[in-house]
């Protein structure tokens, strides 16, 4: 990244301004191509059914609302994500009450709360 800074700055000075505008494409196409590899890379994250031994994402949602003892019609902005955390898989679960906001971590395969946390 410093030699790209310097590169930049030498061309600015020396107006090279094609040369300049040449860079910003090739820079636009590494950001654009960094974009399609994370895009692809978390939708390989999502369980398949060759993971039968998963919970399901509606499970780990259910789980912790009954911990936090809550149904699904009384909260809002209710998120799961699926993710392996130093090779555990697990579920993060996420929602709203009001102004109380619920974290919830759930192992993947057993079910178990490994953390949750509540802030407003």
């Amino acid at each position: 990244m410093k030699l790209l800074a310097i590169v930049l700055s030498l061309l600015l000075l020396t107006g090279c301004g094609a040369a300049l505008a040449q860079i910003e494409k090739t820079e636009e196409r590494i950001e654009t191509a960094a974009d399609r590899l994370e895009e692809t890379v978390e939708a390989n994250m999502t369980p398949t059914a060759a993971q039968a031994d998963l919970i399901t994402e509606q499970e780990a949602q259910q789980i912790a609302l009954e911990h936090a003892g809550f149904t699904a019609d009384q909260v809002t902005q209710l998120r799961v994500s699926y993710e392996i955390d130093d090779g555990v898989p697990e579920y993060e679960v996420d929602f709203r009450v009001d102004r109380m906001e619920y974290e919830y971590t759930i192992h993947a395969e057993t079910g178990d709360i490994l953390s949750y946390d509540m802030d407003d």
